[in-house]
């Protein structure tokens, strides 16, 4: 959970911070929906990963709420991410080297661990 609050944040974050130096809007406003992406990921998703984790701590019942929803979000995400981007290069879509890998790569790790993550939940989850 803290891996996914922080790699939300360190994703979008220097887009946001880079523009509101320059001045200026975000360079991949046109091809991107970027600004429900930076709410979603940095104004819900990642606050809420931690609140899971947070409350995970605490054993409380929240935090096993939480936990397989995030993981399932992320696992989704990162199935789509690839096909997204497949689809947008096929019809010309020009995607900076750094942006493929800073915003696609990151989210296809954040998945795979989510996914591991959410079997090995589900595995060891007890039925009364």
């Amino acid at each position: 959970m803290l891996l996914i609050g922080i790699s939300l944040i360190v994703a979008w974050l220097p887009d946001i911070i880079k523009s509101l130096v320059l001045g200026r809007s975000l360079e991949l406003i046109e091809i991107y929906t970027t600004q429900i992406t930076y709410v979603l990921d940095m104004g819900i998703i990642a606050p809420t990963a931690l609140i899971s984790l947070f409350e995970l701590k605490k054993r409380s019942d929240i935090g096993y709420i939480l936990l397989p929803l995030l993981l399932t979000v992320c696992t989704v995400i990162g199935i789509m991410l690839p096909i997204q981007t497949i689809f947008q290069i096929r019809v010309g879509i020009s995607l900076p080297i750094g942006a493929i890998i800073t915003k696609i790569a990151i989210f296809i790790v954040l998945s795979l661990f989510a996914l591991y993550f959410n079997i090995k939940f589900y595995r060891n989850m007890k039925y009364y």
